[in-house]
């Protein structure tokens, strides 16, 4: 069956359409609605994709107009398809490894082992006694890590990655390089031979964030395991925040070989119109690239609109390949509108910020709420094992659902928001003056209009614009104005029903205690005190210093065991170089032999010092920050990656207002 493939977009006729946005929503226009639902790899993907698209009976249409009307055609497209896919795999981001050392059976001994081979990834352990009263030690670490080596200007970090051997192979190891560089760590850190370290996989290596919470989840299952800062990971929370954490140092990779998208209008609309404007729209946008779509009529489960469910190649005929930003969507849905509106449709681009919309769920959270809720026939155990495993998923789904429906009034928190808001805000008072009768416009413009006052009070509390809660202020001067601020939020909350009132004092709650800690302190200093113990850092700023005062003891816990491993290095360095200093000769196999001990043990002695620098760094800031949470780390003491994390939750959680015009960088407006 061949079908015409659209040329143009045909003109609307008719009366012109309202020329704003706001002035298109109050004449009973649609939001378009236009969502990447996922990317897929492999043809098995495409496959699912094509056929779920062609439940219920319907057909798919192709880019060259060709219908497909059975399982088998969709399938037997997507072969061809598939001959312009990625060949790569996604990439191996994480596994368990099983470490043991030869005439070993200190369990301490075994830590440091575990500490310096995996130093610079991720990691976590636990160390288990087996039958022969030997130590294991089974650790989950990140492929991807870092480690330094002595450049021209002194240290410089070199990423790198481990690698196993061929997924064909049935009992995969460590690639000889990757087994050599664990291997030469250890035996350098505690003094024994390379051969005497056993290190192998266990099971097969996970990908992403989600395979890091599979296997620390396996490894903590019977027993608490320790991190790489030393922390305890004993709970499913510790497993997800530790996973949080590891998140970026990943380096994770997978294919995308297809998009599946959706264009939705409300039930209602004219279906054959929609399917038009669907045809228009992919033309137009994807001429290089392989696509099929179908629309679905009234289906509960995607809320009762219609829908065209679209798949695309994302690799294009021309190898373009496409990257669906932010940026990139609004210009896919403003085109979709247009084809929309040019079917005799009543759909506007517009965007949440425009509408102060809470409204932002997808087909992902509904799946995985209906599957908690009623188990899929034929699935029933999984979907139980899943909803038991992963309870945090489904409440947070279920909790972006019950959002859209209710849909608060959305607080513009950045920059950005803020102004697009305002600009809404304009085009609604302006339809709501020219059409005074309009319920739509009034309660519009009343929404946006609360919308700009509590982004703005949020603003200015969290930037300190007009707040007198500056270092030269006097505590009597920002205990009156934090008053001010209190009676303001209390006043434009009072405004506000439900869900827009907690959702506004929840952004503007952190803030003003914060500013009320800094109150604390300020009057604190202004009665000559200098330091606090922690009992009255946990009474003014309750968890938040205590939090930091424990990060820090961490961190200084963490910088000292790498300053002792270094030392150990060093000293056998030296002995080394003694030992070959004696037993050597004049021969030049001899005297390059001396010549390289001198060179380790100056590389030994300069990595020794820096780290005994930042070990005592460390100590020094976890006691200035017992005594005194609220004062900033000296700049001069924040040597290494640890301080510097350590100075940015400082930051955070303790100062809140800049200092002779400083604005830290976690009180900037963030692009969202």
């Amino acid at each position: 069956m061949g079908l015409a493939l659209p040329t143009k977009r045909p003109q609307v006729a008719g009366a012109a359409s309202p020329s704003t946005t706001a002035g298109k929503l109050a004449a009973g226009y649609q939001p378009a609605v236009l969502k990447v639902i996922s990317y897929g790899h492999g043809v098995t993907r495409a496959t699912a994709i094509g056929q779920y698209i062609q439940k219920e009976g319907v057909t798919l249409e192709t880019h060259d107009a060709r219908v497909l009307a059975t399982q088998k055609a969709v399938a037997d497209e997507m072969k061809e398809w598939a001959k312009g896919f990625d060949k790569r795999r996604e990439s191996e981001d994480v596994a368990t490894f099983r470490l043991s050392l030869a005439d070993e059976g200190n369990a301490e001994r075994l830590a440091q082992a575990v500490q310096a081979g995996f130093s610079g990834h991720g990691f976590a352990y636990r160390i288990d006694t087996v039958d022969d009263g030997s130590s294991v030690a089974r650790v989950v670490a990140t492929m991807a890590g870092h480690s330094f080596v002595r450049g021209e200007n002194g240290n410089e970090k070199v990423n790198h990655r481990f690698h196993l051997t061929d997924r064909r192979q049935r009992d995969r190891q460590f690639s000889a390089p990757t087994q050599a560089m664990i291997a030469a760590r250890i035996s350098e850190a505690l003094g024994i031979q390379e051969e005497a370290v056993s290190v192998r996989p266990l099971g097969e290596p996970s990908h992403g964030k989600a395979g890091v919470v599979f296997q620390l989840s396996r490894l903590i299952h019977d027993g608490a395991a320790v991190g790489t800062d030393g922390a305890a990971i004993a709970s499913e929370a510790a497993v997800r925040q530790t996973a949080q954490s590891w998140d970026k140092s990943l380096n994770s990779y997978r294919p995308r070989d297809t998009m599946h998208m959706i264009l939705s209008a409300k039930t209602g609309e004219d279906g054959e119109a929609l399917v038009r404007a669907a045809r228009g729209f992919l033309h137009e946008q994807f001429p290089d690239h392989k696509f099929a779509f179908g629309m679905h009529a009234d289906m509960a489960e995607e809320g009762g609109h219609i829908h065209v469910h679209a798949i695309v190649a994302v690799k294009g005929e021309d190898g373009q390949r496409l990257r669906a930003g932010p940026a990139q969507l609004r210009e896919w849905r403003a085109l979709y509108a247009q084809h929309a509106e040019a079917q005799g449709m009543k759909i506007v681009a517009t965007s949440a910020a425009y509408r102060a919309s809470s409204q932002s769920y997808g087909p992902r959270d509904k799946a995985i709420v209906s599957a908690a809720d009623t188990p899929r026939q034929g699935r029933e155990a999984r979907d139980r094992t899943y909803a038991r495993a992963n309870p945090h998923v489904i409440q947070k789904a279920r909790q972006r659902i019950n959002d859209a429906k209710a849909n608060p009034i959305k607080i513009p928190v950045s920059a950005r928001q803020l102004q697009a808001t305002q600009a809404g805000l304009q085009d609604w008072r302006s339809v709501a003056a020219a059409q005074p009768n309009n319920a739509m416009a009034s309660q519009f413009n009343d929404r946006m209009t609360q919308a700009v006052r509590s982004g703005t009070i949020v603003a200015a509390i969290r930037d300190g614009k007009g707040i007198r809660m500056s270092s030269d202020a006097t505590a009597d001067q920002m205990r009156e104005n934090l008053k001010e601020i209190n009676d303001t939020v209390a006043k434009t909350a009072a405004m506000m029903n439900g869900q827009t009132r907690a959702e506004f004092l929840r952004r503007a709650g952190p803030t003003m205690e914060l500013l009320a800690i800094r109150t604390d302190l300020k009057s604190m200093q202004e009665r000559g005190l200098t330091h606090i113990s922690e009992d009255q850092a946990q009474q003014i700023a309750g968890p938040r210093a205590e939090a930091l005062i424990h990060r820090a003891q961490e961190i200084e816990a963490a910088e000292r065991l790498e300053a002792d491993r270094a030392r150990d290095i060093r000293n056998r360095a030296i002995e080394q170089e003694i030992r070959d200093e004696r037993a050597g000769s004049a021969d030049p196999t001899s005297l390059e032999q001396v010549a390289q001990d001198r060179e380790m043990v100056r590389n030994a002695e300069s990595n020794a010092a820096k780290e005994a620098r930042e070990a005592q760094a460390a100590g020094e800031a976890a006691r200035a920050l017992a005594q005194n949470p609220s004062e900033r780390l000296d700049p001069n003491m924040v040597k290494g990656e640890r301080l510097e994390e350590l100075q940015r939750l400082q930051s955070r959680s303790i100062n809140t207002s800049p200092v002779d015009g400083e604005e830290p960088e976690s009180q900037k407006p963030q692009q969202q």
